[in-house]
């Protein structure tokens, strides 16, 4: 009988873990169900453990690089300090005294390297002055805790923190001119926490917006499309198993490689659409996530669960706002992208086809569409000011 009450007890908290992945996914991205196969594979052949793999997310990523190695270099890289003492990694592209500067602010257990297709294309149409294209710099940096970035006390795992956090991205690398914004996911959520934080920086610095796969709030009653028995399951399983994440990560994480096939095709599932999507997009994602560690996970859950930013969309309704969604999203669904759309000022809704949460990699051409026009419109206003002054 002793022996097989251990395996359910294994199996309890397997599940635990693997639920609260599943709800951490919900409060941000797809990343977020991060026990993955590869993971597995890797620790098993002997290979470098998740923990090991939070370097440079260009050297950790070559490998499995989705444009076959032919990702956009930085112009320059540095070392922001965020005002808690967290090192924030910061990679540039384009000549510094480019009229308009662009910051993308990535997702949740994701890092700079998800806008990989976005900084090879916008890199190659920006970076220089080509017939109408607006010049451009084109600033991507890693969230405290993610990617190259270090990490900061848990208690400071909130929004309004990275909010700060952006907001001394801003001040340390764009001391002047305007700013377009972009923010995938959580960084959307970066995005809305910067625009309650200061709001007088919008429509003076920051000029235009980009809010893709996002929400402003009640991500916590996400169900992923699951029957609803199984969404209780999870509501039951995820205090405990996020506990488990924060005060037992050495655990977690061996729960996690153990559970790995089980949630890897979840990974897929949630993350994109189509049924033709490269497996090196899903590896790419699975890379990501490997770096990111569980009680980092577990550290923003309450953050993203609780969220509520509706309120501070009011300063966005001051400057031209594209909001982006993939039209098969089960991560975020897009009614929270029609829910933000419906609270701006005439703001570009584009629903991408067949596409999942990671709209920016399933469907890079897209979405570098919708933002070029988007630079190209607020470019395009920013000229007719001056020539107006």
């Amino acid at each position: 009988m002793a022996r097989s009450e251990k395996p359910a007890h294994s199996r309890g908290h397997t599940a635990g873990v693997v639920g609260a992945v599943l709800g951490l996914a919900a409060a941000g991205t797809a990343a977020g169900v991060a026990l993955t196969r590869i993971a597995a594979r890797r620790v098993a052949a002997g290979g470098p453990r998740p923990a090991d793999l939070a370097g440079v997310p260009e050297a950790r990523l070559r490998a499995t690089d989705p444009l076959g190695g032919a990702a956009r270099a930085a112009d320059r890289s540095a070392l922001v300090q965020a005002d808690d003492g967290v090192l924030l990694s910061v990679e540039e592209i384009g000549p510094r005294d480019a009229p308009l500067t662009v910051v993308f602010v990535h997702g949740y257990t994701l890092s700079m390297a998800s806008w990989a297709f976005q900084r090879r294309t916008l890199g190659a149409e920006l970076a220089t002055a080509n017939g109408h294209r607006p010049r451009a710099r084109l600033v991507f940096y890693d969230q405290r805790g993610h990617g190259a970035s270090t990490r900061g006390p848990h208690e400071h795992s909130t929004i309004e923190q990275l909010a700060r956090d952006l907001s001394a991205v801003l001040e340390a690398r764009v001391p002047r001119g305007p700013v377009v914004l972009v923010g995938h996911s959580m960084g959307g959520m970066t995005i809305m926490g910067l625009a309650a934080l200061h709001p007088e920086l919008f429509g003076s610095r920051v000029v235009g917006a980009a809010l893709l796969s996002t929400s402003s709030g009640n991500l916590a009653d996400l169900d992923f499309g699951l029957p609803e028995f199984l969404t209780r399951v999870r509501a039951t399983l995820l205090p405990v198993a996020a506990w488990t994440m924060r005060r037992r990560p050495a655990f977690a994480e061996r729960t996690r490689r153990l559970a790995a096939d089980i949630v890897s095709a979840a990974t897929r599932a949630l993350s994109f659409a189509s049924s033709d999507v490269d497996p090196a997009l899903v590896h790419y994602v699975d890379a990501m996530i490997a770096g990111t560690p569980v009680d980092v996970i577990a550290e923003f859950y309450p953050a993203l669960a609780g969220l509520d930013e509706t309120g501070s969309l009011a300063p966005l309704r001051r400057i031209p706002t594209l909001v982006l969604t993939g039209d098969a999203d089960r991560m975020i669904p897009k009614e929270h992208s029609e829910l933000i759309a419906d609270r701006l000022r005439d703001p570009e809704v584009v629903v991408v086809p067949d596409a999942g949460h990671m709209v920016l990699l399933e469907r890079p051409d897209a979405v570098n569409a919708a933002l070029t026009g988007l630079i190209r419109r607020v470019a395009a206003e920013a000229q007719a000011g001056s020539l107006r002054g």
